[in-house]
């Protein structure tokens, strides 16, 4: 119902003859706080009218509708703690309000208003983000928040310190919080709610998942999404793993209060998590966009109406002369004043978006301020450092107690490795986990070392993350199941609570199962939190082919023109082990969510076809900044290459050839494919005028076809002939030797396609 329909409908209502307040079954709420709980109530009903009322003015282009959901929504909010994180999706109006939003924060959302602070106009009306109110920044993909909520209840519970400078000194919520995560019966369909469930289960962690249960998804009916239309049935089984159900009516108060309290009470002790199947209603259609009454049967739209929580409360509260009928008048009364002033002053002065209020909100990066938080680090750590690398020795972790800036050069994937081990030496915010990556499972490490000597231990399918699990421990280096989608999840809690986290994907080409959580909540946190919430982590994957072979379909690909199409994500790919030191100190430190792409091929190379490709590792106080390209040969004018990666080695060696046959080519390494350095770009055509970019990602959507078109767009008048592309076959990589050499660039491809360029 609308606000003045249940205003009608509550003048109807005869008063009670009792004298005084009967307080039993409120679960020991006192009068001011079931007033409070009321005002909320008809406060989220009347800002949901305003909206409508301002999207037929044209001032609000989008309308979602809370109505029914109220009064679950403000008994959570009541009987948690103020500063217990929330993790809903776009119903929960009235729990915002309850926690303190304000009627113009309302207003400025739903007109796109650049001052909204939750929103700052990027987001539709009814997406919140309240970080002083611990509510967490939310997006339309339901389902997916779920996974978040279970990763933030995992990095509450971990008790690894957060101690700063990249972190959140302390943790940013205290380590007795419980995370309350609002869904609807539909999104519960979603196999990542099913995964932040299960994830909650089997860590105990102090999760409460509240299922607001309408009985429809859009226009899907709840029976045709679960057995006797209950979303719990599928989780019974995990009652014998401290899983606690629910099932109440959310539009009866009492019943509301009783059943979240026990909830609430039992996360908090520590037995386990909830699950609360909890009845409520749907007053209006979806959306704006829907219409209800196509298929929904009338007798069903008047029971929905008939149970509105603002009717049924108000009936309960004159009942139990908690508010007479004239006090219940008066609320709908003052609150409607109250929205019409303030609507009516804030939309006089709306302020319009420019572009750089968009641009300025995708990425936080910005190098000196990387620079600063590296220099804090070594600062807090770097005298310590030379010690640990002694005592690592004697752990028969290193082969020598040398720091590795003082050894010989090396391979790049001992590069990697020794920088991992000074990430987490030098900040305790830092956590790595993933499918593989410890040296052992939790419960062989926790056997001692009495057992571990025995074993050589793991450490990542490629050895890349070897030993850190024996030098860090168990809670800072761990595996996981073998879930994309719930790895990533994972990390958006941990950098919710203040961590670094360094999540592997085990290959880049199954990164599928955790898409979402990587476009859709990864890379979106910072734009959609209005800049408040950042999301550092750096995503470590292998890619690529060139595996003598081995590779084939699934374990070759390097598609990374699928992710620099994200925005919100930095791509960085080296070529060589010093450029992975610099480039992994710099994501770490970055403050943005970073994919940090490491070669297979290269891991364990020594040279490319007999050019060397070991490099020396940098000194500690060393970072590359992002979009800053290395250039070879860079006095070089007959031609240009621009690569990155594992072609960067490939393209070296061709032009070593072609320098025999007397012709200088000039090679642009661009380190990132996001952000790109166009200046280096832009020099090496005006200074060359004949370009080759060499990729071994495919044509389609490709890293290599954006350069081209950047080019082509800019630099078209230096050019002595056509751009040239050499990039993967658009297929996947077959098996076998025969299969890279048809499917990937290679040194006699590039020859060829620099002479047919040279010839032009």
């Amino acid at each position: 119902m609308a606000f003045y329909e249940v205003r009608d409908f509550i003048q109807t209502l005869r008063p009670t003859e009792n004298k005084e307040p009967d307080l039993s079954g409120y679960g020991g709420l006192d009068r001011d706080a079931l007033i409070r709980i009321y005002r909320s109530m008809v406060l989220a009903r009347r800002i949901e009218l305003e909206e409508k009322l301002l999207l037929r003015k044209g001032l609000c282009k989008f309308f979602i509708g809370c109505g029914g959901k109220e009064l679950i929504d403000v008994v959570a909010a009541e009987l948690l703690r103020h500063d217990d994180p929330f993790i809903g999706y776009y119903r929960n109006k009235a729990f915002d309000m309850h926690r303190g939003v304000t009627i113009q924060q309302k207003i400025r959302e739903a007109v796109g208003d650049v001052r909204s602070t939750s929103t700052g106009g990027m987001l539709q009306p009814a997406h919140s983000n309240y970080p002083e109110l611990a509510i967490l920044p939310q997006a339309s993909p339901t389902g997916s928040h779920s996974l978040e909520a279970a990763g933030l209840g995992d990095a509450i519970k971990n008790p690894t310190r957060i101690t700063g400078p990249v972190g959140i000194p302390g943790g940013r919520y205290k380590n007795d919080a419980i995370v309350f995560c609002a869904i609807g019966e539909g999104a519960s369909s979603s196999p990542e709610f099913h995964r932040a469930v299960f994830y909650s289960v089997f860590g105990k962690t102090p999760n409460l998942f509240g299922i607001y249960n309408c009985g429809w998804a859009i226009a899907t009916s709840v029976d045709e999404q679960f057995p006797e239309g209950n979303p719990t049935t599928s989780f019974e089984g995990f009652q014998r793993f401290g899983l606690k159900i629910s099932n109440f009516d959310g539009v009866n108060i009492k019943d509301t209060i009783t059943h979240f309290r026990e909830l609430v009470d039992y996360v908090r002790s520590g037995q386990g998590p909830a699950l609360a199947n909890i009845n409520v209603v749907r007053l209006e259609s979806h959306s704006g966009s829907d219409d209800q009454t196509h298929y929904m049967e009338s007798k069903e739209q008047n029971y929905h109406i008939n149970n509105d929580p603002l009717r049924t409360v108000a009936q309960d509260y004159i009942n139990d002369n908690i508010l007479s009928l004239r006090e219940i008048l008066q609320i709908f009364k003052d609150i409607d004043e109250e929205v019409k002033t303030v609507s009516i002053e804030t939309t006089a002065d709306i302020r319009t978006k420019k572009i750089e209020d968009i641009l300025g909100k995708v990425y936080s990066y910005n190098h000196e301020t990387a620079e600063d938080r590296w220099r804090k680090m070594i600062a807090e750590r770097g005298e310590t450092r030379a010690e640990h690398y002694r005592t690592f020795h004697e752990m028969g972790l290193f082969e020598t107690a040398e720091l590795p800036e003082n050894q010989p050069p090396m391979l790049m994937r001992k590069a990697i490795n020794y920088s991992l081990f000074d990430l987490m030496l030098l900040s305790d915010d830092a956590v790595l986990f993933g499918e593989d990556v410890a040296d052992f499972p939790k419960g062989t490490f926790a056997k001692g070392e009495a057992v571990m000597r025995n074993l050589k231990g793991k450490g990542g399918v490629f050895l890349v993350t070897q030993h850190l699990q024996r030098a860090f421990g168990s809670d800072r280096v761990f595996n996981t199941p073998l879930d994309e989608a719930g790895i990533l999840g994972r990390a958006v809690g941990h950098a919710y609570q203040g961590r670094v986290p360094l999540p592997e994907i085990q290959f880049i080409d199954y990164f599928s199962p955790g898409y979402q959580q990587l476009k859709d909540r990864i890379a979106t946190c910072y734009q959609r939190s209005n800049t408040h919430f950042r999301m550092p982590m750096v995503i470590r994957t292998s890619y690529g082919g060139y595996k003598q072979g081995a590779g084939a379909m699934w374990h070759s690909e390097a598609n990374l023109g699928s992710f620099i199409n994200i925005p919100g994500l930095h791509v960085v790919i080296p070529s060589n082990a010093a450029d992975a030191v610099g480039l992994l100190r710099t994501a770490f430190v970055s403050g943005d969510p970073a994919i940090f792409c490491e070669a297979v091929a290269l891991y364990n190379r020594r040279d490319w076809e007999g050019r060397n490709i070991m490099a020396p590792y940098p000194t500690i106080n060393e970072l590359i900044p992002f979009g800053q390209a290395k250039t070879y040969n860079e006095t070089a004018t007959d031609m240009a290459i621009i690569s990155y990666g594992i072609t960067l080695p490939i393209s070296l060696r061709a032009t070593d050839i072609l320098a025999e046959r007397g012709v200088n080519v000039r090679v642009v390494d661009l380190r990132t494919v996001k952000p790109i350095d166009w200046l280096a770009i832009d020099k090496a055509v005006e200074d060359c005028s004949r370009v080759l970019v060499v990729s071994e990602d495919r044509f389609h959507g490709g890293v290599g076809p954006t350069i081209a078109a950047y080019i082509a767009k800019n630099l078209f008048d230096y050019l002595d002939a056509p751009v040239q592309i050499l990039h993967a076959l658009d297929s996947r990589v077959a098996y076998g030797t025969d299969g890279d050499e048809h499917c990937l660039p290679s040194t006699q491809k590039i020859l060829r396609q620099a002479e047919t360029l040279l010839a032009y």
